[in-house]
């Protein structure tokens, strides 16, 4: 494939600093797998810290990670999942989940090791959110962490989420303490209703976006 028709649709769009493509986004597919694969083993050790599901990551094989794959692809609303691309790489993974308030949702995402500190976590949230209050309508979006991980607590206090509340939950995770900070953040006014009223998506099946994911 040319570079030429690798990067058809996407003129204007930057690449991503420091890299030779855009940072893009699409739906998880159940296809997904031997995408995956390379980027959660690589980074297991550290999933392992802070995600209750990747407790056994670092001895997952092929076949676990394609059950991981379908049993996201096939859980239920309000969750949803995003895979977050450069190039023919993904960088990392997002969610939006279940949580325990009226009318919201909150975001879950994770970078991979070879790709933190370049800012994807931050448009990772943004690219959540803007689906959380634009398509779907939710009035908030929370981000909740563990107090021991600092570094993910950092990213939404520069994204406009304030402090909402604390509350103790059980450890999944070997680095967590049990505690957690919740923070939120509301959705802009004058937006119009989204599925969770309307009961639809129809208005965004030919919504498309300047990027395009090459995998």
């Amino acid at each position: 494939m040319s570079e030429e028709s690798e990067l058809e649709g996407q003129e204007g769009v930057e690449n991503w600093p420091g890299y030779d493509y855009p940072l893009a986004c699409r739906i998880l597919k159940s296809t997904d797998a031997p995408l995956l694969y390379p980027v959660m083993k690589k980074s297991a050790n550290h999933l392992r810290s802070y995600v209750h599901w990747a407790k056994d990551s670092p001895s997952w094989n092929m076949r676990d990670v394609q059950k991981f794959v379908l049993s996201h692809v096939n859980s239920e609303w309000p969750r949803f999942h995003l895979i977050f691309t450069i190039g023919y790489e993904v960088v990392a993974f997002g969610s939006l989940a279940p949580v325990d308030r009226d009318r919201s949702v909150q975001v879950a995402l994770w970078t991979s090791v070879d790709h933190k500190r370049k800012g994807i976590g931050s448009w990772v949230i943004q690219v959540l959110e803007w689906y959380a209050f634009h398509v779907f309508g939710y009035d908030n979006v929370y981000y909740q962490y563990d107090s021991s991980n600092r570094r993910s607590g950092s990213l939404p206090k520069h994204l406009g989420y304030t402090y909402s509340h604390t509350f103790e939950d059980k450890i999944h995770a070997e680095g967590e303490t049990g505690f957690w900070f919740s923070l939120k953040k509301s959705r802009p006014e004058g937006l119009p209703p989204g599925a969770i009223d309307t009961g639809t998506l129809e208005n965004w099946t030919e919504v498309t976006f300047p990027w395009k994911c090459l995998i």
